[in-house]
């Protein structure tokens, strides 16, 4: 029983991009990671590009129903474009409501985002978070997560 119980504490302390229950996000890195857990994007997703718009309330949660689909790039039958969209708003709508800190809480609100996810040729998944109107391309260190599917 201290086995099995020790060994889910190491695979959840080794998987990268998973949110902790309770812990609060600070930073616009631990947003996008967040983003991240969320969304799984299918196998057949190579060269896609899925953006949203969407403005947070303090306590975390989505302000309208559910974020505003602005730009979808993929290289597929429009029968599997629409699955594919359907199944990245219904991943985020899960992420509601984000568990935000103090200052995220306080400086978040009123704000428009865009969130963005790209697969690249290989299935690896990038995921861009920044406020609207601000298209300054991401560095390494703002980019948080590029995994293999």
């Amino acid at each position: 029983m201290r086995l099995a119980a020790a060994l889910m504490m190491l695979i959840a302390a080794v998987m990268p991009g998973r949110a902790q229950p309770g812990h609060p996000a600070e930073t616009m890195r631990d947003l996008q990671e967040r983003f991240a857990a969320c969304f799984q994007p299918p196998s057949d997703a190579e060269g896609t590009r899925i953006t949203f718009y969407f403005s947070l309330d303090r306590n975390g949660d989505i302000v309208g129903e559910k974020p505003r689909t602005v730009a979808v790039g993929f290289r597929g039958s429009e029968d599997k474009r629409d699955r594919l969209t359907s199944r990245a708003e219904d991943a985020l709508t899960k992420c509601w409501p984000l568990s935000l800190g103090a200052e995220l809480a306080r400086t978040i609100p009123g704000k428009v985002y865009f969130l963005q996810f790209q697969v690249d040729a290989q299935g690896r998944m990038q995921v861009l978070l920044r406020p609207f109107g601000s298209h300054v391309p991401a560095d390494e260190e703002e980019v948080s997560h590029f995994r293999r599917r």
